[in-house]
């Protein structure tokens, strides 16, 4: 009888511990706090480059009040201003985000090259121009300029007639670039902004309009972009990042930055400019900022890999990365990752503005700075592949994911 009471005891307790195991939670995922982490550096990005987008936007509007050489250089430094944070930004694309999904406004934010006779009338002996669509010259056909209207009109007939975004307000705040003399930027005048008669028709009021309606249709995207990263109780791409499938979140963060590197940086900002010396494969072909650009976008790699973003504030994020996560499981893959960041870093600082002039044929050594940056950056994207088959991430193919 006692033998059968010890049974029923011991059969008791374990069923008690089966059922308490039935009901235990699994542990957290260690590697959630590197996603924690990431969606607040995208967020403050986002909110930088805002930010700096509304400043230009209020600077455009002291453009037009009152246009004058000092005005029009106020409103090409903030253009200068906000394109840096958006640089550091697009560490977070091609994984179809809020920024380039199939509904995102990346295209609309940053299309390029500009094909600058869609906007406005240009000198057709330059650059093998021939006579666009010219929203601006043409009152009949487009008698309200608006941020609709360009939107609308991004990409109408051809992925070349790019209508929108910061390079449409860079071609209206520098005009055609015609390397005369040859270091310098596009040099439109203060005047083409004055108005000289009926805004209706009136083409430097009508350019007016459409810098104004294509500046706020850049504030409006990056709104919306910044939303969805914002912590919301409604759901929003952050949600869905931080609460869905933790593999899919890191594989998205690696093939970002692993994508602007090969496939953006040193496929189509920097070999197809190299290859063609072409002037028009320059990214920002009015202002000559695009080595700034490219710096920018190299830190904003190094940003996700490391964890930390220092905003325009001063105040500096940052927390557990895929920097720890990879060196927690390859210190030698962490190690050559390390090495790649600082010859990329070093590289793509050494290349020099104007940009147009380091692609052109008889530049040696402008050519030599482009070919080490761009050798460096595709080093840089195998060694992060590495990195991510060390945490068990696998990248898909990136070739595709360009502009």
């Amino acid at each position: 009888m006692l033998g059968s009471v010890f049974k029923s005891a011991a059969a008791a307790t374990v069923c008690l511990s089966l059922a308490a195991g039935c009901t235990r939670t699994q542990p957290p995922d260690t590697r959630v706090p590197v996603l924690e982490n990431y969606a607040a550096i995208v967020l403050a990005t986002y909110e930088d480059t805002l930010a700096t987008a509304r400043a230009l936007d209020t600077a455009v509007d002291a453009l037009l009040a009152n246009p004058s050489e000092q005005t029009l250089n106020a409103a090409r430094d903030s253009w200068k201003a906000a394109r840096i944070p958006y640089g550091y930004s697009e560490a977070f694309r091609f994984y179809g985000g809020p920024i380039d999904s199939e509904h995102g406004p990346e295209g609309q934010l940053n299309g390029w090259p500009l094909d600058e006779n869609h906007i406005d009338a240009v000198a057709l002996d330059k650059y093998n121009a021939a006579p666009g669509l010219n929203i601006i010259g043409n009152p009949k056909q487009f008698p309200e300029i608006t941020p609709e209207l360009i939107a609308d009109q991004n990409e109408n007939g051809g992925e070349k007639n790019i209508a929108s975004g910061y390079h449409a307000v860079e071609f209206l705040l520098w005009g055609q670039d015609w390397n005369d003399p040859p270091e310098s930027a596009g040099q439109r005048p203060h005047t083409d902004f004055i108005p000289q008669g009926d805004p209706a028709t009136d083409v430097n009021a009508r350019r007016g309009q459409y810098l104004k309606a294509a500046s706020a249709l850049i504030v409006s995207d990056l709104e919306s972009v910044a939303a969805q990263w914002r912590e919301s109780k409604e759901a929003n791409y952050r949600t869905q990042f931080l609460t869905g499938d933790v593999y899919t979140s890191l594989k998205r963060m690696l093939t970002g930055i692993a994508a602007l590197s090969e496939v953006e940086m040193a496929g189509e900002r920097m070999n197809v400019p190299l290859l063609s010396s072409d002037q028009e494969e320059e990214q920002s072909c009015f202002s000559d900022l695009t080595a700034d650009e490219l710096r920018a976008n190299a830190a904003g790699i190094e940003n996700v890999y490391f964890g930390r973003y220092k905003r325009l504030d001063g105040s500096t994020i940052s927390g557990p990365s895929l920097a720890d996560l990879i060196k927690a499981k390859d210190a030698r893959a962490a190690e050559e990752i390390e090495a790649r960041l600082v010859r990329t870093h070093e590289t793509v600082g050494a290349i020099k503005n104007p940009f147009d002039r380091e692609i052109l044929a008889e530049n040696v050594e402008g050519r030599a700075r482009m070919q080490a940056a761009i050798d460096a950056l595709r080093a840089q994207a195998l060694s992060l592949s590495r990195g991510a088959r060390s945490i068990d991430i696998f990248l898909s193919d990136l070739e595709g994911l360009g502009d």
